[in-house]
C-alpha cells in the first residue's frame, strides 16, 4: 500500500463520481455563474442568461440550464460576499464577461480568483464585450495593456490560448432573440451541456419551425383586428355627427386590440421577435392617436393602461426590455394620473399596484435590483391599503402574497437571506389562510406549495436543515394531494418526484441515510411511472438513471453492497438504452463512464477484482474518448486519471506490479498536465501527490517522486490548504524516504 493511499475497501461511495442532482437544494445548484461588470453589461448578461437557459429546453421544463447572475453591485454591499462565495461553490462553470470595466472591478477579480483556487481554468468560459485579447505565443500569455479586459487574477495563468467568444458587436443591443447572438451563446451552452453545438441549434430550429406554423394563423387574425380598429377610427372621423360615440368605440376597440395582441403573442411561440414588436408598436400608435383625437373618458384611459401592462409582459417575454420598460412606465403614468383625479377609486388603485409590479419585473430583468425592489414595495403599499379596505377580496389577497414573494426573490438575489425569508413568510401566511378557507382551490394550493419550497430553499442555504425539511415536507404534502387528484398531470408528478429528492438531499445532509433512502425510493417510483408512460422522453429516462445513482450511493454508504451494485446497474442499463438511440451524446457517454466506475468500486470492495478491473477499463475507454474530444474540459481530463488510478490499485492487488505501474504512470502524466495548468488548484495538486506516491510505491524512481510529492505537500501546508489527513502524508513520506535511504 502506498504511503499516501487509503485502503480500497472503504464502503463509502466515491461521491465525486455520482452524477449531478436535478434540484435546487443539491451541492451543485447552478450550471453556470455569470461574472460581469454591473455598470456596463447588465443587459447583455441578462440576454446571455436567457439564451443559455432556453437552448435545449424541453417543453415541460422551465429552463435547460440554471444560471446564477448577481443583479446587485457588491461594491455597495461588501457583506454579500459570503452569498456570492456560496453560489460560486455551487456552480459547475464560471462565465466571465470580459471588459475593461470588469478588469478593474475588485469584485469580478475576487470571483475569478476564488474560482481559480477551487475549480480551475478548465471550467472558466470567457465572453469579450469590449477591449482586445491578443495572445503572445512567446510569453505563453495574453498581451496585457492598460486596457486589458481580463482581471489581474488571470495574468500568467494560461498555458495556451483559451477559447473565447466575441460579443463586442452585441454589447449595446444584446437580445436573446438575435440569431447571431444566440449562435455565439450556443457555444457556451453546448460546453455546459456536454453536447455538440449543432445538436442544440438544430433542436431549437425544429421547435421554432413548428411554433411558427402554428402562429401564422394567429398573426393573420390579429392583423385583421388591427385593420378593423383603423376602419372604425376612420368612420369616427368622417361622420362628425357620431364622432364622440365612434371615437370612444374605436378607442375601446384599439385598447382591446393591444390587450389581445399582447396576450396572443405571449402564448403563441415561434413568431419572430421583430414581427411581434412591429405589430404591437403599430397597435400602440393607433391607440395613442385615438386618445389624442379628443377628450378621452377615464375608463378608456384605464383600459389603455391595462393593454400597456399586457404589452410590457409580452415585450419582456421576447427580450425587448427597453420596449417593455416604456410600456410599463406609460401604464403607471396613466394610472397615477387617473388616481390623482380620483384618489378613492379602487379600480385605479389596483391598476397602479399592477403597473408597479410590471415596472419592477422589467427593472429586475434589466439588472436594476434596487429600482425593482422600490417598485415592488410601492405596489405592496397600495395592495396593503386595498386589502385593509376589503379583507374578503381573495384576488387582492393572492396578489399581496405574490408581491411579498417578488420582494423575497429580489432580496434573495441580493444575498439578504434573512430579509428574503421574512418576505416569503409574509407571503405564505396569506396563502395559508386562503388555502384553509378553500381547500378545493387548486391554484391556491399550488401557490402554497411553491411558497413552502421557496422558504425551504433559503433555509437549506442557511444550513437550517430541520427547517428546510419541514418546508419541503409541507410542499410535498400539497403537491401529493394535487397529483393524486389529477394523475395525468405529468408536471405535478415530476414536481412531486423533485420534492422527494429535495427531502432526500436534506435528510442525507443531516446524516439520516435511512430516511434519505426512503425519499429517493419514492422519487424513483414516480420517475419510473413517467418513464414507462413515455419511453421516448430522454429527460425522464435520464432522471431514472440519476435516481438509481442516488439510491446506490446511500446503499453503499450504509454498507449494503449488493443493493448498491444492483441500483448502479439499473442506472447503467437506462444510460445504455439512451446511448443506443443517440451514441454521439457526450453527456450520456459521461454518465456511462461514471456508471462503470461506480460499479467497479463496489466490485472492488466485494473482492471481485476481475469484475472491478473490467468495469474500470470500460469506464476508461469512454473517459479517454471524451478527453480527446475536448481537451479543455477538465472534468473529462480528470476522468482518465481516476480510472487509471483505480485500475492500478486492482492490478497491484492481483500481484501484477508491472501492469499497475503502467496504469499509475498513465495517471501521473494526466495529473502533471492538470497541475501545471493551474498550480493553485489544491485538488489537482493533491491528485498529483497521490500519483507520485503510487508510482514511487510501485518502485519507479522512488526517491525523486517522493521528493517532488513532499515539496508539493509542504508548499500547500504552508498556506493552510491541507486537511489533517493530508498533513499526515508528510510524515508518512518522510518516514518512507528515511527508511529507503
Amino acid at each position: 500500500m502506498s504511503v499516501i493511499d487509503s485502503p480500497p475497501a472503504a464502503a463509502k461511495a466515491p461521491t465525486e463520481l455520482v452524477p449531478g442532482p436535478r434540484d435546487r437544494a443539491a451541492a451543485t445548484l447552478y450550471d453556470g455563474f455569470i461574472s460581469y461588470s454591473h455598470a456596463k453589461d447588465k443587459v447583455l448578461a441578462s440576454a446571455l442568461q436567457s439564451v443559455m437557459q432556453r437552448l435545449g429546453k424541453p417543453w415541460y421544463r422551465r429552463r435547460a440550464l440554471r444560471m446564477f447572475r448577481d443583479d446587485t453591485s457588491l461594491s455597495a454591499s461588501p457583506e454579500l460576499w459570503g452569498s456570492i462565495e456560496q453560489a460560486l461553490g455551487q456552480s459547475r462553470f464560471l462565465i466571465l464577461i470580459a471588459s475593461p470595466e470588469a478588469a478593474i472591478s475588485p469584485w469580478v477579480d475576487k470571483e475569478v480568483a476564488h474560482w481559480l483556487e477551487h475549480k480551475g481554468l478548465s471550467t472558466l468560459l470567457i465572453a469579450l464585450t469590449d477591449g482586445e485579447l491578443v495572445w503572445n505565443d512567446a510569453a505563453a500569455d495574453f498581451h496585457w495593456p492598460e486596457t486589458m479586459p481580463l482581471p489581474p487574477s488571470l495574468r500568467g495563468r494560461f498555458a495556451s490560448e483559451p477559447f473565447w467568444i466575441d460579443l463586442r458587436p452585441h454589447r449595446d443591443n444584446a437580445s436573446p432573440h438575435d440569431a447571431k447572438f444566440a449562435d455565439l451563446a450556443a457555444d457556451f451552452a453546448a460546453t455546459i451541456h456536454g453536447r455538440p453545438k449543432e445538436d442544440l441549434l438544430s433542436q431549437e430550429l425544429r421547435q421554432q419551425r413548428r411554433a411558427l406554423r402554428l402562429a401564422l394563423s394567429a398573426v393573420a387574425a390579429l392583423v385583421l383586428f388591427l385593420a378593423l380598429a383603423g376602419w372604425q377610427w376612420t368612420i369616427a372621423r368622417a361622420q362628425r355627427n357620431r364622432a364622440e360615440h365612434n371615437l370612444a368605440l374605436a378607442t375601446e376597440t384599439a385598447n382591446g386590440l393591444v390587450f389581445n395582441l399582447a396576450q396572443k403573442f405571449r402564448t403563441t411561440a415561434g413568431v419572430p421577435a421583430a414581427v411581434i414588436a412591429d405589430i404591437l408598436s403599430r397597435a400602440q400608435q393607433l391607440q395613442n392617436q385615438l386618445t389624442a383625437g379628443g377628450e378621452t373618458a377615464p375608463d378608456l384611459r384605464r383600459s389603455q393602461a391595462a393593454a400597456l401592462d399586457q404589452t410590457a409582459d409580452t415585450l419582456l417575454t421576447i427580450g425587448d426590455t427597453k420596449g417593455a420598460r416604456a410600456a410599463a412606465t406609460q401604464a403607471r403614468d396613466i394610472t397615477q394620473a387617473l388616481l390623482a383625479a380620483a384618489p378613492g377609486n379602487i379600480d385605479y388603485q389596483r391598476g397602479l399596484s399592477i403597473a408597479d409590479e410590471w415596472v419592477g419585473r422589467v427593472l429586475a430583468v434589466q439588472g436594476d435590483v434596487a429600482g425593482a425592489l422600490a417598485a415592488y414595495r410601492d405596489g405592496l403599499v397600495t395592495l396593503n391599503a386595498l386589502v385593509q379596505k376589503d379583507p374578503g377580496n381573495t384576488e387582492w389577497q393572492r396578489a399581496l402574497s405574490v408581491s411579498n414573494n417578488k420582494i423575497g426573490d429580489v432580496l434573495e438575489a441580493q444575498g439578504d437571506l434573512g430579509g428574503a425569508l421574512a418576505a416569503y413568510r409574509d407571503g405564505i401566511a396569506i396563502m395559508n389562510a386562503m388555502a384553509q378557507k378553500d381547500p378545493g382551490n387548486t391554484q391556491w394550493q399550488y401557490d402554497l406549495g411553491v411558497s413552502n419550497e421557496e422558504i425551504g430553499t433559503v433555509q437549506y442555504a442557511q444550513g437550517d436543515f430541520p427547517g428546510a425539511l419541514q418546508s419541503y415536507g409541507a410542499k410535498h404534502e400539497i403537491i401529493s394531494r394535487l397529483a393524486q387528484k389529477n394523475p395525468g398531470n405529468t408536471e405535478w408528478q415530476r414536481d412531486l418526484a423533485v420534492s422527494d429528492e429535495m427531502i432526500g438531499n436534506t435528510l442525507q445532509a443531516q446524516g439520516d441515510l435511512t430516511g434519505a433512502l426512503a425519499a429517493y425510493n419514492d422519487c424513483l417510483a414516480i420517475i419510473k411511472t413517467l418513464a414507462q408512460k413515455d419511453p421516448g422522453n430522454a429527460e425522464w429516462q435520464r432522471d431514472l438513471s440519476l435516481s438509481d445513482a442516488k439510491i446506490a450511493n446511500v446503499r453503499q454508504a450504509q454498507g449494503d453492497l449488493p443493493g448498491a451494485l444492483a441500483a448502479y446497474r439499473d442506472g447503467l442499463t437506462v444510460t445504455n438504452s439512451l446511448l443506443q438511440k443517440d451514441p454521439g451524446n457526450t453527456e450520456w457517454q459521461h454518465d456511462r463512464s461514471i456508471g462503470d466506475q461506480l460499479i467497479g468500486t463496489v466490485l472492488e470492495v466485494q473482492d471481485d477484482l476481475p469484475g472491478a478491473l473490467a468495469a474500470y477499463r470500460d469506464g476508461l475507454a469512454i473517459a479517454k474518448a471524451l478527453a480527446q474530444k475536448d481537451p479543455s474540459n477538465v472534468e473529462w481530463q480528470r476522468g482518465p486519471w481516476l480510472c487509471n488510478d483505480r485500475i492500478g490499485n486492482v492490478l497491484r492487488a492481483q500481484g501484477d506490479l508491472p501492469g499497475a505501474l503502467a496504469a499509475y504512470r498513465d495517471g501521473l502524466a494526466i495529473a502533471k498536465a492538470l497541475a501545471q495548468k493551474d498550480p493553485s488548484n489544491v485538488v489537482w495538486q493533491t491528485n498529483l501527490v497521490l500519483s507520485l506516491g503510487k508510482v514511487a510505491d510501485a518502485g519507479d524512481n522512488s526517491k525523486a517522486n517522493l521528493t517532488e510529492a513532499l515539496a508539493i505537500l509542504k508548499r500547500l501546508d504552508a498556506v493552510g490548504k491541507l486537511t489533517s489527513d493530508q498533513q499526515g502524508w508528510i510524515a508518512n513520506i518522510e518516514a518512507a524516504m528515511k527508511k529507503g535511504s
